[in-house]
């Protein structure tokens, strides 16, 4: 893996991924403290459950767990919604540039809602922002990779390992231990989402807001320098 990040957008690099997917971990801690202990990316879960309970008649239980479902898939619609809208009027720079401001804004409007207010709908207003960011970015490195859910990644690492054994084969330690670290960055991410959400509540998320923005800003400053070049 050549240092080429003169070149390479920020959004292909392993700090920038590592970043997000914090984020994505980070949110899990928040809806878990301030939000009656659910988890804002537990599709599968989710998914499990809505079958379990079909199953077992519970109609009402079984929506409960496709309500999240459902608010994931129209949040990864809506950021393809706002991917055709910015290039049909000709965005300047990279769109996700404009869709992570806006992830950012909607993360601290929620930041306003109080504990009072119904779990069932800021839960599903995270839900959909996560399936949004699901689909912002996809890769590292050219190898497909996922910033609010980890089932794949962890299929990755294990991938990457078995090729590390070859010990060689350099390159492939290298992405095992890329790859192992934006994997587990998840997890590093629910820690703070924990414990700051326990002392700051709801206000909590307004550090994904910040850190958003922050990324945001640096693509723009990525394409500000490339376009003096």
């Amino acid at each position: 893996m050549k240092n080429n990040n003169h070149k390479t957008p920020p959004f292909e690099r392993p700090l920038f991924i590592m970043i997000i997917t914090f984020v994505g971990g980070y949110m899990n801690g928040y809806t878990y403290i301030t939000r009656n202990n659910t988890l804002a990316n537990m599709h599968t879960a989710n998914m499990s459950k809505f079958g379990i309970n079909i199953a077992l008649g519970e109609w009402l239980e079984a929506l409960h767990y496709f309500i999240p479902i459902l608010t994931c898939i129209l949040g990864a619609a809506f950021s393809k919604l706002i991917e055709t809208i910015l290039i049909n009027f000709n965005f300047k720079g990279d769109w996700r540039k404009f869709a992570l401001i806006l992830e950012a804004i909607s993360l601290f409007i929620i930041g306003f809602l109080p504990t009072s207010f119904p779990d069932i709908i800021v839960t599903n207003l995270v839900s959909f922002f996560m399936g949004y960011q699901l689909c912002l970015f996809r890769t590292c490195l050219g190898v497909p990779f996922n910033t609010t859910i980890c089932t794949g990644n962890i299929r990755s690492v294990g991938l990457f390992l078995f090729d590390a054994l070859d010990i060689e084969n350099k390159e492939s330690f290298k992405k095992l231990i890329t790859f192992t670290v934006l994997t587990f960055s998840f997890a590093i991410g629910a820690i703070p989402g924990t414990l700051i959400s326990l002392a700051l509540s709801v206000k909590a998320v307004w550090i994904c807001s910040f850190i958003l923005f922050l990324q945001s800003f640096w693509i723009y400053s990525y394409e500000n320098k490339i376009g003096k070049i």
